[in-house]
């Protein structure tokens, strides 16, 4: 038992710390925390998330590696005007589970994420979905998966943050 919970207080630290990089739009530390061959998902709110393929389904975010670098960059630019001034954003996570797989970490964390700005506030809510590998630097994320508790992305129809 000692062990489980050990394992779940590594991985809490990761969640917070990624929680906390996020909140405070230090976004290439965020980018940091991720392995070479990462993956950032956002699937539909019409299917199971948790088993939802992005072969098979339209999502609202499938990106790799490459393209989350791309997304950093952007956010981190003036010109992305959705973004810019800054939202100010805050990210809830609760609930941590983790759980030893073949050749990965997996975890399962609830998360609210908040998003302010111009007089408008949206909320985020639902389940992380993670794969977490062991190196010599400590914990890193292989894939990270967003599953939404949402009908729909009403009212504010877009995800231009990083849940």
């Amino acid at each position: 038992m000692n062990e489980q919970i050990e394992l779940r207080l590594i991985v809490e630290e990761l969640l917070y710390n990624e929680a906390d990089l996020l909140d405070s739009w230090r976004l290439d530390e965020w980018l940091s925390l991720y392995t070479d061959d990462a993956h950032y998902y956002v699937p539909p709110t019409d299917v199971n998330g948790d088993d939802a393929d992005p072969d098979k389904s339209l999502f609202y975010i499938v990106d790799d590696r490459k393209r989350m670098e791309e997304r950093v960059i952007r956010l981190n630019k003036q010109a992305a005007h959705s973004e810019w001034p800054r939202s100010k954003v805050r990210h809830l996570v609760s609930n941590v589970r983790a759980w030893r797989d073949k050749g990965f970490i997996g975890a399962r964390a609830s998360f609210a994420v908040w998003r302010s700005k111009d007089t408008t506030t949206d909320v985020f809510v639902g389940h992380y979905l993670y794969e977490i590998v062991e190196g010599d630097n400590g914990l890193r994320i292989r894939k990270k998966t967003c599953v939404l508790d949402l009908e729909a992305l009403r009212p504010q129809a877009r995800i231009s943050i990083i849940l």
